[in-house]
């Protein structure tokens, strides 16, 4: 029996650079991975199986699928029952799908001797999802292009940096419909994402934090008002800056609330508030 930790995600920050040929936009989002994380338990068999806590059926699961397309691109049949614990909610943005798909696919690769290259796991598995190469960097993921390039940077001061995580119950952000919202006014210059790259690279999470803007998130917030007014209600009591991550519906914040905890209580039944780290 094998036990992986599936970990989930958030978007530091989002732009959108312009509108592609093929009618996808162009982004740059650095992304991080979180110690909010599924467990996933691995089984050699004489079959495979995938079934999860919470009933995903088993073709629609992109585990199962990204095992079916491994064994199309190695002759290799990757035989194990899987079991996924889910913990990361559905529907926040947090990409659990995606981390559990990029994650029991490294590890049925290096497993088989690793018959894919590094590059031939990330098309891999982001040929099932956009966002899931970004989880097979050990550090920062810089993720441009429409999703499909990443570069992983690593910068020790982002590792174990406390997290406030915010999921509202019940609201939903389809990527189409957020992504159909935009408009050229919203697109931002290469001159001014540039920059982010080097800070990443060498500044502390912090500083990165509070000058970094996400414009999908402005879009989200648009559409449930309701969570925009939590938001600037929790900036002035807690006298911080929230974020949504990527295009919502979760939104967070650098470093603990324990000083506000009280003010926040009527906050509590709408929303899952989870402290954690970066990974």
């Amino acid at each position: 029996m094998f036990l992986l930790q599936s970990f989930a995600k958030i978007n530091w920050g989002l732009y959108i650079l312009g509108k592609r040929s093929d009618g996808y936009h162009e982004i740059f989002t650095p992304i991080q991975k979180i110690s909010l994380c599924d467990y996933i338990y691995l089984k050699p068999s004489n079959q495979l199986r995938v079934e999860t806590s919470n009933k995903i059926p088993q073709e629609e699961n992109f585990v199962y699928k990204g095992l079916k397309l491994f064994e199309e691109l190695t002759d290799i049949k990757p035989h194990f029952e899987v079991f996924i614990e889910k913990h990361i909610p559905i529907g926040g943005g947090l990409g659990g799908g995606s981390s559990n798909l990029a994650t029991v696919l490294e590890f049925i690769n290096s497993y088989y001797g690793s018959p894919l290259s590094v590059e031939e796991l990330k098309t891999l598995v982001g040929t099932i999802s956009s966002d899931a190469p970004s989880f097979l960097c050990k550090g920062i993921a810089i993720v441009t292009g429409r999703g499909e390039r990443v570069e992983c940077i690593t910068n020790e001061r982002f590792k174990g940096v406390p997290i406030t995580l915010f999921v509202p119950e019940g609201a939903h952000a389809p990527t189409k419909e957020i992504y159909s919202k935009v408009n050229p006014s919203m697109y931002a210059s290469k001159s001014e994402v540039e920059p982010l790259k080097g800070l990443i690279s060498t500044a502390h999470p912090e500083e990165v934090f509070e000058k970094i803007k996400n414009q999908l998130g402005k879009i989200f917030l648009k559409l449930h008002p309701s969570i925009a007014e939590d938001i600037d209600f929790l900036q002035k009591r807690c006298y911080k800056k929230f974020i949504v991550s990527g295009s919502g519906s979760s939104f967070f914040t650098v470093g603990s609330l324990a000083e506000c905890l009280k003010d926040i209580d009527s906050l509590k039944n709408r929303y899952k508030i989870i402290p954690l780290v970066t990974v």
